[in-house]
């Protein structure tokens, strides 16, 4: 009669529970990966619509105090598009120069390692 509780049954179990664990941990680490750049776009559109929807609510509020036409619901508005715009393209730059700084420390890196003595 074989147990089933025999340490020689509950090996194969045993050895593939450190595999199962490190699959979890890089899955969870993949999707969090991946969320973060939708979670920065989200919010990158977030700001803009919110930018947007201040300054228009700001330019019909001075366009109303004054008594004007919406000469300055049209004005901050255009200007909040650009101006978030503007934002939104100098961080984007920044990062890609950052980016590539540091591809280029790693190449480099890369490229020492190589040509170093057999």
């Amino acid at each position: 009669m074989s147990d089933s509780s025999s340490p020689d049954s509950s090996l194969p179990a045993a050895k593939s529970r450190p595999a199962q664990m490190s699959q979890r941990v890089s899955g969870t680490i993949l999707r969090l990966n991946r969320s973060s750049s939708v979670d920065q776009g989200l919010g990158q559109g977030m700001e803009i619509a919110m930018t947007m929807g201040l300054f228009l609510g700001l330019g019909w509020l001075v366009d109303s105090w004054l008594g004007t036409r919406p000469i300055f619901t049209i004005v901050l508005t255009l200007l909040a598009t650009v101006g978030t715009f503007a934002k939104i393209w100098f961080s984007y730059e920044e990062r890609m120069r950052t980016l590539e700084a540091e591809r280029r420390i790693g190449s480099g890196a890369h490229q020492s390692a190589e040509e170093a003595p057999r």
